[in-house]
C-alpha cells in the first residue's frame, strides 16, 4: 500500500507577536507541520526561514531550532516526575553550566514564573502537580531556553475547562511580550477571543489563513471537514419491564482520595438498560477515584456493585466477566499500550480463557489478525494496518481501537469516563453515536465526564459529582443550572 503525504504543498507564516492557531481534525498533519519547524521531522521538499533567513534542513535539529529561539510544548509531559520543576528547567540545560545549585535556580524559576504570572508549585515533585500546573511548567522550560516562536500542541486536550481558562490569560501575555505562540487545537470554541489569526489544515493541506475575528465556530468547522455535520441523531430506547433490576448500582462507595476533595463519600448511583445516566464534575472532584474502582484498579473501603441485581466482587477480571467495560479518555494512562500494534491493543484486555485468541495461554496470531482487519473496517481506523503501532495513530483512530475493543466484549454495562477528550469534532461524533447505539440497544451507560455538554446533549438522568459526593440535578437543567451545582452551590445531598 503506497504512503499517503501527511503534508502537500504547506506554506504558512508565523508573525512576531500573535497567537496562530492551527486548526485540523486528528490526523489532518497539524503536529508533522509543526514537527517540522522545531526539526524533529526533516521534510522531502520545500524551504524554512527563521527572522528572514533560509535554514539548511540538512542540519536543521532540535536543537538547532532550539538556538534560534525554536521552542515545542508537547501535548504529553516531558517532564521527569520525581523531579521538582527547577530539578526538571536544569536538567538538560542549554547554558553550559555544571552542576546543581538548588537555591539558584529556584530563584531564576521563581522570578520567570512571576514575570509571566505562570503559578506553579516549585518545591512539590511533579508527579504532584495537576495537568495544568506541568502545562505551565513546560513553558517555563521552554521560555528558559531562549525560545521567542513557540508551539503549542494541543495545550488543552487534557486540561479541564478550569485549567483552559487559567491558560489562556498567560498565552495572551506572552504575545503581548513580542512571542509568537502557534496553538495546534480542535477545539473551536477555544479560538474566539484567543487567536490573532486561524489556520487550517484538512488531510495535509493548508485550506485557509483568516483573521481570527472574522470566522465563527460553524465556519471553521465546515473548513476543517470539507462539509457541514448533521444534528445527532438519537433513537429511542427499548421498553424496560416494569420492576427489572438496574442493570448496574452501586450502593454506598467510599475509596481514598489523592486529597480530600476527590475521597468518595457514600456513592450511590443506578443505571437501567436502554439508559444513558451522566456524572458531570470538575476534575479533582473523585472522577478519577470512581473510574478506578469502576474498572476494578482502586480498592474501595466501603460499599457494593451490583450487575442485574447480582453483587459483583471489585476486581478487573469479575467486572469484565460480568459484563461491565471500561473505556477510559486517558489513553496513554489507562486505555493503550504504545509499542504494542493495533491488533494487540485489542485483545489487550481478552482473558487467557478467551479461545478466541489464546491457545494454551499462547496468542493466536492469525486469529487476533483477522479480529483486527474486521475491527479496523467496522470503526474506520486509519491506518488500516493492524500491524501499526499504536503511538503512531491520531488521537481520534486511537480511541476508535479502544471503542473497538470495548464493545468487541458485548458488554451489558459500558463505564466511559471522559471518552472524546482530546478528540475531534468527528472522532467526537464517532464516540457519541456508539454512545447512543449502545442506549438504543437495551444496555446501560455510564458516561462520567468534565464536559458539562457532553453530559448535558447524552444523558437521560444526570447527577453531579462534587467533593466526592453525589448531588442531584433536576430534569431539565440547562448549562447555568448545572455548573452552579458542580461550584458548590446545589447542596451536597446524597443521590439515590
Amino acid at each position: 500500500m503506497p504512503d499517503r503525504p501527511v503534508l502537500r504543498d504547506v506554506s504558512l507564516d508565523v508573525r512576531t507577536g500573535e497567537i496562530l492557531a492551527l486548526l485540523g481534525e486528528n490526523g489532518a498533519g497539524k503536529s508533522t507541520l509543526m514537527h517540522v519547524l522545531v526539526g524533529l521531522v526533516r521534510p522531502d521538499a520545500g524551504a524554512l526561514e527563521l527572522g528572514g533567513h533560509a535554514i539548511d534542513l540538512a542540519s536543521y535539529a532540535p536543537a538547532v531550532a532550539l538556538r534560534l529561539g525554536v521552542g515545542m510544548v508537547h501535548q504529553h509531559s516531558t517532564l521527569v516526575p520525581a523531579m521538582t520543576v527547577p530539578e526538571n528547567l536544569a536538567f538538560g540545560g542549554t547554558d553550559g553550566s555544571v552542576g546543581f545549585h538548588p537555591a539558584r535556580e529556584r530563584a531564576r524559576v521563581a522570578e520567570l514564573a512571576r514575570r509571566f504570572e505562570l503559578d506553579v508549585p516549585l518545591d512539590a515533585p511533579v508527579s504532584d502537580l495537576s495537568v495544568g500546573q506541568r502545562q505551565r511548567a513546560e513553558i517555563l522550560r521552554t521560555l528558559q531556553r531562549g525560545a521567542r516562536l513557540i508551539v503549542l500542541d494541543e495545550p488543552t486536550a487534557a486540561l479541564t475547562p478550569g485549567e483552559t481558562r487559567a491558560l489562556f490569560p498567560a498565552l495572551r501575555r506572552l504575545r503581548d511580550a513580542g512571542c509568537s505562540l502557534v496553538f495546534i487545537s480542535h477545539k473551536l470554541d477555544e479560538i474566539e477571543g484567543l487567536a490573532d489569526r486561524v489556520a487550517i489544515l484538512r488531510r495535509g493541506q493548508l485550506v485557509a489563513v483568516q483573521d481570527a475575528r472574522s470566522v465563527d465556530a460553524r465556519a471553521l468547522g465546515s473548513l476543517m471537514l470539507g462539509r457541514d455535520i448533521p444534528p445527532l441523531a438519537r433513537l429511542p430506547a427499548p421498553a424496560i419491564p416494569a420492576g427489572a433490576p438496574a442493570a448496574f448500582r452501586v450502593r454506598g462507595l467510599e475509596a481514598p482520595g489523592v486529597r480530600e476533595a476527590s475521597r468518595l463519600k457514600g456513592i450511590q448511583l443506578s443505571v437501567s438498560r436502554g439508559e444513558i445516566v451522566g456524572v458531570a464534575g470538575i476534575d479533582g472532584n473523585g472522577q478519577r477515584e470512581l473510574e478506578e474502582v469502576l474498572a476494578g484498579v482502586r480498592r474501595a473501603t466501603a460499599g457494593t456493585l451490583e450487575v442485574d441485581g447480582r453483587p459483583v466482587a471489585p476486581g478487573v477480571r469479575s467486572l469484565r466477566a460480568a459484563g461491565v467495560a471500561h473505556l477510559s479518555g486517558e489513553r496513554e494512562r489507562g486505555g493503550l499500550v504504545s509499542g504494542m500494534s493495533v491488533a494487540e491493543n485489542l485483545i489487550l484486555k481478552g482473558s487467557y480463557d478467551d479461545s478466541r485468541f489464546f491457545r494454551s495461554g499462547l496468542v493466536d496470531e492469525a486469529a487476533a489478525r483477522r479480529a483486527a482487519i474486521d475491527a479496523v473496517r467496522r470503526f474506520g481506523i486509519e491506518p488500516p494496518d493492524p500491524a501499526t503501532d499504536i503511538a503512531t495513530l491520531s488521537g481520534g483512530n486511537a480511541q476508535k481501537v479502544a471503542v473497538a475493543r470495548e464493545l468487541d466484549s458485548q458488554p451489558s454495562v459500558l463505564v466511559a469516563v471522559n471518552p472524546t477528550r482530546g478528540l475531534d469534532v468527528l472522532a467526537t461524533r464517532f464516540v457519541h453515536e456508539r454512545l447512543l447505539a449502545l442506549r438504543a440497544e437495551g444496555r446501560a451507560v455510564l458516561l462520567v465526564s468534565t464536559e458539562m455538554d457532553e453530559v448535558l446533549s447524552l444523558a437521560d438522568r444526570v447527577v453531579a459529582l462534587v467533593r466526592g459526593r453525589c448531588v442531584p440535578v433536576p430534569d431539565g437543567a440547562d448549562r447555568a443550572a448545572l455548573g452552579a451545582i458542580l461550584l458548590g452551590d446545589g447542596g451536597a445531598e446524597a443521590v439515590a
